[in-house]
């Protein structure tokens, strides 16, 4: 009698234990901000016509934007590719228009490449944009942004 209660309490104390929350950082949790910011610089360097922070975001060298647009001639959808260093000296003004971003997902791998799932959201169009980000030089820079657009009545 007395070994099952004292194996009936070995077994509350070991179950009391094991679900105590745990505040251990995740491995990758300075990778995952440092990701995180680097999507908010685009969007931020893109709303204020921030070529600094724009140049903090994305990859200069190597980046491309992938955007869906219609051929005018046929009327086809088309994939136009643009290097992102000519996609952010379209953003040579800050807008006068309230923009909001969120971020809706994060996927890291190896704490070399991510994807950042963000809804970007302005008074004329809704964006939902991929972000794929390489960290090169220890830097978490956008090598991709692919997005597609949906224009508001």
């Amino acid at each position: 009698m007395k070994r099952i209660k004292a194996f009936s309490k070995t077994i509350a104390v070991f179950f009391f234990l094991f679900s105590l929350p745990t505040y251990a950082e995740s491995i990758s949790g300075k990778e995952y901000q440092a990701v995180v910011e680097t999507a908010y610089n685009y969007f931020n360097g893109a709303a204020n016509g921030d070529q600094k922070l724009l140049s903090q975001a994305f990859d200069l060298e190597f980046g491309h934007v992938k955007m869906i647009s219609i051929d005018k001639a046929t009327g086809k959808e088309t994939i136009r590719s643009v290097p992102l260093k000519e996609f952010a000296g379209y953003f040579k003004k800050a807008t006068t228009d309230t923009w909001q971003a969120n971020i809706l997902s994060v996927d890291i791998v190896d704490e070399k490449m991510a994807m950042v799932k963000l809804d970007f959201d302005t008074p004329k169009t809704h964006y939902i944009d991929y972000l794929v980000m390489y960290k090169r030089e220890n830097n978490w820079r956008i090598i991709n942004k692919t997005f597609v657009a949906k224009k508001k009545s």
